[in-house]
C-alpha cells in the first residue's frame, strides 16, 4: 500500500493562488524574487545604520524590518497590477458583450463574431484579440479562454469564459447568457456611481476645509496670535508652510478622490 504525501501550500501560496489566481510556477519565481531583493536591501540598510548609528541590534532590527516590508511590498505589486488591469477589463466588457452578441444573432461563428467585435478599441477588445492569436496558434477555443481566465483576476471574466466556451462547443446561437452578464455589469456600474455621488458630497467638503478654511484659520491664527502668544513661526516658516504644505495636503486629498472614483466615470 503506497502512501500518498499530500504537499500542503503555505499561507503565501494560498493567498497568492487565492488573490491572483497564479500558478504554482508563478508563485515560486516571485517567492524567490521578492526574498532576494528584500534580504539585499535588509544588508544595505543595516550596514548603513550600523555605520551611522555604532549600534548592531539597532542596525538589525531595522534591516530585518526593511527587508519583511520590501518582500511584502513586491509580492502585493503584482497582484495589485493584475487586479488594477482586470478591472479596466471589465469596465469595457459590457459593451463588448453586446456588440458581440449582435454579431452572434446576424449568424456568425464565434470566431468571427469575436474578430469583428474587437474593432473597437478597448481594453476588453485587447485581450479577446490575444484568445484570437492564441487559437491561430493551434490552441482550441476552451485553451485559450482558460489562458485569459489566468492573465486576469475576474469573476466577470470567469462567467463570460465559461458561456463563451458553451458557445464554441454546443454552436448553439443563444446569446442570453452573454447578455444578462452584460446587464449586470452595467447594473453593477450604475450602483456604483450612486455610490460614489453620495461619497463625493464628503469628498468635497473636505477638499473645501483642506483648501480654503484650513489655510485661512492658519493664516489669522499666525497673525492675530502672534500679538499675544508666543509663536514661534517665523515669516519664512510662515510662507513655507502655506505654499508648500497645504498644496501638498490638498494634492494628497485630490489623489484619495481620485483612487476612490470608478474607472469608468475616470474617462
Amino acid at each position: 500500500m503506497k502512501l500518498k504525501l499530500l504537499k500542503k501550500n503555505s499561507l503565501i501560496e494560498k493567498f497568492l493562488q487565492k488573490k491572483g489566481a497564479m500558478r504554482e510556477k508563478e508563485i515560486e519565481k516571485l517567492k524567490s524574487e521578492s526574498l532576494k531583493k528584500g534580504v539585499l536591501l535588509g544588508i544595505v540598510v543595516s550596514l548603513a545604520i550600523g555605520f551611522i548609528a555604532k549600534n548592531i541590534f539597532l542596525a538589525f532590527g531595522i534591516g530585518a524590518a526593511v527587508c519583511c516590508v520590501v518582500f511584502v511590498v513586491l509580492l502585493q505589486a503584482p497582484l495589485a497590477k493584475k487586479r488594477a488591469y482586470s478591472k479596466r477589463v471589465e469596465m469595457d466588457l459590457p459593451f463588448f458583450l453586446m456588440r458581440l452578441a449582435t454579431e452572434l444573432r446576424i449568424g456568425k461563428n464565434i470566431s468571427k463574431a469575436i474578430k469583428d467585435s474587437c474593432k473597437e478599441e478597448g481594453f476588453a477588445s485587447k485581450e479577446f484579440e490575444i484568445v484570437l492569436r492564441d487559437m491561430n496558434k493551434g490552441a482550441s477555443f476552451s485553451e485559450a479562454l482558460a489562458g485569459m481566465n489566468e492573465r486576469l483576476s475576474s469573476l466577470a471574466i470567469r462567467r463570460v469564459a465559461s458561456n463563451l466556451g458553451n458557445l464554441g462547443t454546443h454552436g448553439t446561437k443563444d446569446t442570453s447568457g452573454i447578455k444578462k452578464i452584460a446587464e449586470d455589469l452595467l447594473a453593477r456600474q450604475r450602483i456604483e456611481s450612486k455610490e460614489f455621488s453620495g461619497k463625493m458630497v464628503v469628498y468635497s467638503l473636505v477638499f473645501i476645509a483642506v483648501s480654503a478654511i484650513v489655510p485661512a484659520m492658519f493664516q489669522s491664527f499666525t497673525l492675530i496670535g502672534s500679538y499675544f502668544m508666543n509663536l514661534n513661526f517665523g515669516a519664512q516658516e510662515a510662507l513655507i508652510i502655506s505654499v508648500a504644505v497645504f498644496p501638498a495636503i490638498d494634492m494628497a486629498v485630490l489623489a484619495l478622490i481620485n483612487s476612490k472614483t470608478p474607472l469608468f466615470l475616470r474617462q
